[in-house]
């Protein structure tokens, strides 16, 4: 629903140029959401007021800033995040707990990196060597040590039409290329060059995606790719986590080769073999070239930066205490990619700037709440939701003792159409909206509290994206049967984009949201009862290893049987 815009009067006596000045500044400031909070009760309200718009944008500016990279698990970026929180908990002297007494709960990570003078390809003749490709002139990413060798065929690949989207699926469809089923790719070095494609064509990383794919099980010694033009980012290593962890982080840190070279390095490669680039049609699609190749790839394996940032603000009942309300974020992004780097201000800057506030929110307020909070800021979402997973496996408090886990993913944002869908979503029109996703899956209580709260946050709550229930960290205790709640603002055009930078936060309803979880949270951890599972919603939606839920079930009400 679109909130009613506020109109400013101006006094007469406001020049045309003063007013014009007041314009433009207006035009530059991300729109706000449409509606004021209303003040929450006093046993709660001086911790809310001390936290302001200002501070969230000069948080979430330094998350998001080019110095942290991105914040891509096992990257010097996320160490530079995870610091940086573990200092806001610090200054609010909160409870570390983690590993050696700091706020780390270290994850196992492993990460490759490239040993460049070790690393090329070469081109042969006739026995006699060509052209010699170094590290330096390589782009892409690879995974271990490898050597291989064999004759050279290249690929000249005319993108296809872009494949038709099945509906209900999300994402992109992987498009079809033509004759590759056909070609002999046994023990050869395979060079795939990409022709340019119009409007209406397959874009190339889903071409390239397409021959990988297609490529599969034919026994390429190696396939490379060439461009036109030179390459940039150079050739890096794939982290993920070590033996025992994450079977999907580990096996992407296992994948094949993924190497790019282009520039003088393919003139020079293709006049070798007595051609052009602009011999090159695609009116052949495999193409054997009088020339065979040598891929040396070395690297050096070591630990990364991968951890999980918690706190505890301990609770002041000596009974209730030893129960905890979790308040969650991801720190990661999608980090530094070659020369590219994804600031995710809103994916999950925005999110881990509301956990600080409400921390601080928590930690500042006279009245201390009966429960204990844990603040957490979880590694590897964006790698398959790896930190939660190892957080819920070995979490530092018992998960009965959980009441409930309150989960901030892009809170900074109005829902529009995107790359995934949500076809004819303005803007404008979700100023004031956020989706609450997954509080009615197994705890009722949970939920109502949720909504008895928006009184006073006052949101247009939407239920419509329960799709996402499964893609951010919350989902690991609801899988283990911990009340948990999601807080989203919605997709937008710049999701999982360079272009999720901050100056397209609106910091006022970050703050609502932040405000809001903050008084469900005080509840959560102040009424003598805590939320429990509705014993039929548990019985459809738990995990097939858990029989009980970490939390109480609700009693069955009388006459129901069983």
């Amino acid at each position: 629903m679109q909130a009613p815009h506020s109109r400013t009067a101006f006094p007469v006596s406001v020049s045309l140029r003063a007013l014009a000045a007041l314009l433009a500044a207006a035009i530059q400031l991300p729109a706000q959401s449409g509606a004021a909070a209303k003040p929450l009760p006093p046993d709660r309200a001086k911790g809310a007021g001390t936290v302001d718009e200002a501070q969230c944008r000069e948080w979430l500016g330094v998350l998001a800033s080019p110095e942290f990279e991105g914040r891509g698990t096992g990257q010097e970026g996320f160490q530079k995040a995870a610091d940086y929180v573990a200092a806001h908990f610090a200054a609010l002297k909160l409870e570390a707990r983690g590993d050696g007494g700091t706020y780390f709960q270290r994850v196992p990570w492993k990460a490759t990196k490239v040993v460049a003078d070790k690393t090329s390809v070469t081109f042969t003749k006739d026995g006699t060597e060509v052209v010699r490709i170094p590290a330096a002139n390589l782009a892409g990413t690879v995974s271990n040590t490898m050597s291989a060798a064999g004759d050279v065929v290249l690929l000249v690949v005319t993108p296809p039409p872009k494949a038709p989207r099945t509906e209900g699926r999300r994402g992109f469809e992987v498009p079809t290329i033509a004759g590759l089923e056909a070609v002999d790719a046994t023990d050869k070095i395979v060079v795939v060059f990409v022709l340019e494609g119009d409007d209406s064509s397959a874009t190339t990383p889903m071409v390239r995606l397409a021959v990988q794919q297609g490529l599969q099980g034919k026994s390429a010694a190696a396939v490379l790719f060439a461009q036109t033009d030179a390459v940039q980012g150079g050739l890096r290593g794939r982290s993920g986590m070590g033996r025992g962890g994450n079977p999907a982080a580990a096996g992407a840190r296992r994948a094949p080769v993924d190497a790019t070279f282009g520039g003088n390095d393919l003139k020079m490669v293709l006049a070798a073999a007595g051609k052009s680039a602009a011999q090159l049609d695609g009116k052949t699609l495999a193409i054997p070239l009088p020339l065979a190749a040598k891929v040396e790839i070395a690297t050096d394996e070591g630990d990364a930066p991968a951890m999980n940032v918690f706190a505890v603000l301990p609770g002041s009942d000596p009974k209730l205490k030893d129960e905890y309300v979790v308040i969650g974020s991801h720190l990661d992004h999608l980090g530094k990619r070659g020369d590219r780097i994804h600031p995710g201000a809103d994916d999950d800057g925005s999110g881990t700037t509301g956990v600080m506030a409400v921390a601080k929110m928590f930690a500042t307020n006279p009245t201390p709440p009966k429960r204990s909070i844990l603040f957490v800021c979880f590694c590897g979402e964006e790698v398959g939701l790896v930190g939660s997973g190892y957080f819920a496996k070995n979490c530092p408090v018992p998960l009965s003792s959980i009441v409930g886990e309150l989960q901030m993913d892009m809170i900074g944002r109005d829902e529009e159409e995107s790359a995934e869908g949500n076809k004819g979503e303005k803007a404008e029109d979700n100023r004031n909206s956020v989706h609450l996703v997954g509080t009615q899956k197994i705890s009722p209580a949970l939920h109502e509290l949720c909504l008895a709260k928006n009184a006073a946050a006052g949101f247009d709550i939407e239920y419509d994206e329960e799709r996402m229930f499964g893609r951010s960290d919350h989902a690991n205790f609801a899988r283990m049967g911990v009340p948990i709640a999601f807080f989203f603002t919605g997709l937008h055009r710049d999701y999982h984009q360079p272009s999720d930078t901050p100056d397209k936060i609106h910091y006022a309803k970050l703050l609502r949201v932040a405000r809001w979880v903050y008084d469900i949270a005080f509840d959560l951890a102040t009424n003598p009862d805590r939320p429990h599972v509705d014993p039929a919603a548990w019985a459809k939606y738990r995990d097939k290893a858990t029989e009980q839920p970490a939390a109480p079930l609700a009693p069955k009400a009388a006459g129901s049987g069983g």
